[in-house]
């Protein structure tokens, strides 16, 4: 093992690039949109945002969360799964173990664990995320799946079987736990959609907020959003025996690599 010597590297490729491109113009175009009809929605209120017609923003809204589920459930689940190095993604017991150095380097009890590490022989990532970020996708996911869930049932779909067979079975069992709260089953659909919008926007924070404690982050962006590769630096390690992978069929890389 090593430290850098300037070996530059592909972080991510043109398709995770783009993945995240899509990821963050339709994150910030949801939020956006989703406070302005929240405040229209009411209108009779008299701070109510009337700039944009309601339906207007709602189009932009529904087009925003195409691309947003286009780059989080396709894009990004299919260059996880074609990358050959899915499981280096997933939090795990390593990720745990750095996890818990990394808390314990605060008191002196352990050294700051380089969790960045770079097979110089292939130029593959054995680990390139953060450990908590790793664990903030589990929260972010479970956020995701109540806003498109309840984004959907909103939308009603204009289906004849949507309306007859599937919409009053959802706000049969919604009801059940819409009354525990004194709403409707709208109503208490809109409001999760609302607050587990809030609990992606926290995520999302504690995303941003964990890269702008790095000295690094504008590695890391350029890396995300222009160049693609990244320079190994002496907070890296650097391993010359490669990953065991097993040979590629038909000019395909591996689906996942172990070690």
């Amino acid at each position: 093992m090593s430290q850098s010597n300037g070996l530059i590297t592909e972080r991510y490729d043109p398709k995770g690039m783009r993945a995240h491109a899509f990821h963050l113009f339709s994150c910030v175009t949801l939020i956006i949109t989703g406070w302005y009809m929240a405040k229209q929605f009411n209108m009779c209120t008299l701070d109510a945002w009337q700039f944009i017609p309601y339906e207007n923003v709602r189009l932009f809204h529904m087009f925003a969360a195409l691309i947003f589920i286009i780059a989080v459930w396709i894009f990004t689940i299919y260059n996880l799964l074609t990358s050959g190095h899915l499981l280096s993604e997933i939090f795990f017991i390593p990720d745990a173990i750095q996890l818990k150095n990394m808390i314990l380097s605060l008191f002196g009890k352990a050294e700051y664990p380089r969790y960045v590490v770079v097979d110089q022989e292939t130029g593959h990532y054995k680990n390139k995320l953060h450990p908590a970020i790793k664990l903030l996708v589990i929260p972010e996911n479970i956020a995701i799946v109540l806003i498109v869930a309840t984004g959907v049932i909103m939308y009603a779909p204009e289906y004849a079987f949507w309306h007859t067979y599937i919409e009053p079975v959802i706000f049969t069992y919604i009801g059940y736990i819409s009354t525990w709260f004194n709403m409707s089953p709208i109503g208490f659909v809109r409001t999760v959609h609302l607050w587990a919008m809030y609990w992606f926007i926290v995520e999302l924070a504690l995303h941003f907020g964990l890269l702008g404690m790095d000295p690094r982050t504008t590695k890391y962006f350029n890396a995300v959003f222009v160049k693609g590769t990244e320079e190994m630096d002496k907070y890296t390690e650097i391993i010359r025996a490669p990953h065991k992978e097993k040979p590629a069929k038909k000019g395909h890389h591996p689906l996942v690599v172990l070690k």
